[in-house]
């Protein structure tokens, strides 16, 4: 009889044993009702948001505040913001404007621009001094990268016109007749072109042709 009574006994505190696992919080809704925001992570833990915009929360986490954007109510939690909706509340994207007095500890500061953001999920906040609040904005627009300038390259020297009669001797160009061919003569060097000789000189830095007779 106390065997019957022991197999009994050790039967009915294994029902109820699995009746309290099967109806037990999972391990994420008991952290969303204690607000927490922790992963777990290839054996460590870490910050980060837990849950993202559509998510719907039957209610609302504790400790959560209720925020005015525009004459619409937002609450806000954990860097979350959510809107009451047909099923429970819904987690949407941060409203522009809307000013709170805590951000996550694993908020980003980003620099742009000369300018300090905090970026948590996709939502990005500046601090207001005067009012002593992390506001939401739009994200920054990171600036253009510098686009190299080429100059062009100097147009080539136009050829040299003779006039009407001709290059005359005297004449100076900067430039020698497209065709032009070097000759020495007396250990001279000469550009010819036709029946004109040229002589290189100097002028201003620069090498110019001076048309001479032969």
């Amino acid at each position: 009889m106390k065997l019957l009574n022991s197999i009994l006994g050790a039967s009915a505190f294994l029902a109820l044993a699995t009746f309290a696992f099967a109806f037990s919080p999972s391990a994420d809704a008991r952290g969303y009702e204690r607000g927490e925001d922790h992963h777990h992570h290839r054996g460590g833990y870490y910050r980060g948001p837990r849950v993202s915009i559509g998510f719907v929360a039957p209610a609302l986490p504790l400790g959560h505040v209720r925020v005015a954007v525009g004459g619409r109510p937002y609450y806000y939690h954990g860097g979350h913001f959510y809107r009451h909706g047909p099923r429970g509340y819904v987690v949407v994207a941060a409203p522009l404007g809307a000013s709170v007095v805590t951000l996550p500890a694993s908020v980003v500061q980003v620099q742009l621009g000369g300018v300090t953001y905090y970026q948590y999920g996709n939502a990005y906040y500046q601090w207001v001094p005067a009012t002593r609040t992390y506001v939401v904005v739009a994200p920054p627009v990171p600036a253009p990268a510098p686009v190299a300038v080429v100059p062009a390259p100097a147009p080539a020297p136009a050829t040299p016109n003779p006039g009407p009669n001709g290059f005359l001797p005297g004449q100076v160009v900067e430039t020698l007749p497209t065709g032009y061919a070097a000759e020495v003569i007396n250990g001279i060097q000469y550009y010819r072109y036709g029946g004109n000789h040229f002589l290189p000189t100097q002028r201003d830095g620069h090498e110019v042709y001076v048309v001479v007779k032969l």
